[in-house]
């Protein structure tokens, strides 16, 4: 093996718990991004879908004088061929105590709004009537069972589902005030005199819908204006309630994944960025040795570039099957507000990829610009340990009757921690970020619970919280780590000089949770401004809904966080090799 290649592994080796902290915060980060991400996706996709095979009518004329004559009927076709139009009848009207909606037409047979059959079969005789699902507001019958309808007798000879009627909850009737109850359907077989009420008109072009595209859109616009006249009323999809809710909720969905993708890669770049630029610093003897030897700052810089893009790969690989994994779950909640399409088949690779190439070149990005900034340094200066940061007073230091009371342990934790102030800023910056993330998710459960009937938002919160507690766990653990490398000589000296574990690892830890209270505190006020935005960004949720014990908890969390890895990682500095530390120098 060359010489060059031996420190590349040594490299690998000895930052083996760096590179697998690394590897799991960009795991989570993309997991979280695809699989929210491709949420909107498969949703609208399948509804696109489902609105083409089930041939799902554009537009719904009702006439204002209760019929459509043949001449009307022949007219539409003439417009839109004969294949496109469908008249039937339709009323709402109370039986009993009941709304029930009735439909008449050729079931079986119909081409446009094909009904799914749910158990049982068509009408083959004119006493069998088919009846609609029952869903959580609305009632149904069971195959078999007998109904009255316009004083005569039916026997229900199937279950079917409405691709109009995928809304679970209230379905509104055309009687004022009121839900509808039940929801039959007539076939041809029963010789009703019933007039054609409605007509049921589809585009030719059925992949103009795309889920309520832009062009699909503008066509119905200009459409619906010419079909207007002063004896109908012309309803689009625009006006379902069940189709138009779910492309919406899925819009949000998409939204609220893109911010939260945004905020997740900021805070995973930026504790790439802090690992990075303290691993060339404790890199730097070995740098100036590569230079030495007559190496490139390309070359040097490569095998840190490679470190850095294994980590993302292997992240970004093993993700994608919990991404996958979290659209699936995802897609099922909606289950819970409406009758859902079948999911289509298959998965989107252009997301992913998409994803991971920017992570790709985010991360790479800094780990160059950083080396790049590393090794235009000289051997000789690369050899010398970095000068000493000149100590500053810090903030406290100006407030005596603050200053005067801290002991001697806690006014030398406090002058370490501004001292190196980049880094100070970046291990504040991300954990407060985490933190933002943590309180953004149990705000957004706040507001889905307090708004009801919205179990997709509750599961995504859900999913929120736990990715983003998991990141902030890992953010705080990585830079805690990186800490305690970088001070081993520090670390040795005290213990040489006879301090107790207990009192070094109280030393180090001590600065590790001032920053993390910090961040903690600020974290809150900035969270509220981040929601506030969200909120106003998807249309949804307000800050009066949020709970008072989000405020405490996402803070709390941080902390608690902090108490774990500080846990983890305190036998690495109790069992720190004082010799060779102390020899690191030279």
């Amino acid at each position: 093996m060359r010489k060059y290649d031996k420190t590349t592994f040594r490299l690998f080796k000895s930052q083996i718990t760096r590179f697998l902290t690394l590897v799991l915060m960009l795991f989570i980060s993309v997991s979280f991004m695809t699989g929210i991400g491709e949420s909107q996706s498969k949703i609208q996709s399948s509804l696109t879908q489902y609105y083409q095979t089930q041939n799902i009518p554009d537009f719904i004329i009702k006439s204002n004088i209760g019929n459509f004559t043949d001449d009307d009927v022949a007219n539409y076709k003439q417009l839109f061929g004969d294949e496109n139009v469908m008249p039937l009848f339709n009323l709402d009207m109370q039986i009993g105590e009941d709304i029930y909606r009735i439909y008449k037409y050729d079931l079986e047979n119909s081409k446009i709004n094909v009904l799914e059959i749910v158990d049982g079969h068509y009408p083959t005789s004119s006493n069998e009537i088919m009846v609609e699902r029952g869903k959580d507001e609305l009632k149904t019958y069971s195959v078999g069972d007998e109904i009255t309808v316009f004083g005569l007798n039916f026997t229900v000879s199937g279950i079917v589902q409405n691709p109009l009627l995928i809304n679970k909850y209230a379905e509104p009737s055309n009687i004022s005030g009121e839900s509808l109850d039940y929801v039959v359907y007539i076939s041809q077989y029963t010789q009703l005199p019933l007039p054609n009420t409605d007509v049921y008109i589809s585009l030719e072009d059925r992949n103009l819908f795309n889920h309520y595209s832009n062009d699909y859109e503008d066509y119905i616009n200009s459409q619906t204006e010419l079909l207007e006249n002063e004896n109908t009323t012309v309803l689009t999809l625009y006006e379902n309630y069940g189709l138009y809710s779910l492309n919406e909720y899925a819009i949000k969905v998409g939204n609220i994944g893109a911010i939260f993708s945004i905020f997740f890669m900021l805070v995973t770049v930026l504790v790439v960025f802090s690992t990075m630029t303290r691993l060339f610093d404790e890199e730097r003897s070995q740098i100036a040795c590569l230079k030495t030897l007559g190496y490139s700052n390309a070359r040097i810089i490569s095998k840190y570039v490679l470190f850095v893009l294994l980590a993302t790969i292997i992240g970004g690989l093993l993700a994608f099957g919990i991404g996958t994994w979290l659209t699936n779950i995802l897609y099922s909640t909606f289950s819970i507000q409406f009758v859902m399409p079948p999911s289509i088949e298959g998965v989107t690779f252009i997301r992913y990829i998409i994803i991971i190439a920017a992570y790709i070149v985010s991360t790479l990005l800094v780990t160059i610009l950083t080396g790049l900034h590393v090794t235009k340094n000289n051997p000789a200066t690369l050899l010398l340990p970095k000068s000493p940061t000149p100590g500053r007073r810090t903030i406290l230091e100006k407030i005596p009757f603050i200053w005067k009371k801290l002991s001697f342990k806690y006014k030398s934790s406090f002058r370490n921690v501004f001292l190196f102030r980049s880094r100070f800023f970046m291990t504040l910056i991300s954990i407060i970020g985490a933190t933002i993330l943590v309180f953004a998710g149990l705000g957004l459960l706040d507001c889905a619970i307090a708004e009801g009937q919205l179990g997709s938002i509750i599961y995504i919160s859900v999913f929120l919280i736990v990715f983003a507690a998991l990141l902030c766990a890992l953010v705080i653990y990585n830079l805690s780590n990186i800490n305690i490398s970088e001070r081993k000589r520090e670390i040795a000296t005290l213990m040489v000089l006879g301090y107790t574990n207990r009192e070094v690892t109280g030393y180090i830890f001590r600065e590790i949770y001032i920053i993390s209270i910090m961040a903690a505190i600020l974290g809150v006020p900035l969270g509220v401004g981040f929601v506030y935005f969200l909120f106003n960004y998807i249309s949804f949720g307000a800050l009066s809904t949020i709970n008072w014990w989000s405020y405490i908890l996402a803070p709390i969390a941080t902390v608690f966080f902090t108490f774990i890895s500080t846990l983890l990682l305190r036998r690495k500095i109790t069992k720190t090799d004082m010799n060779a530390s102390l020899k690191s120098v030279e």
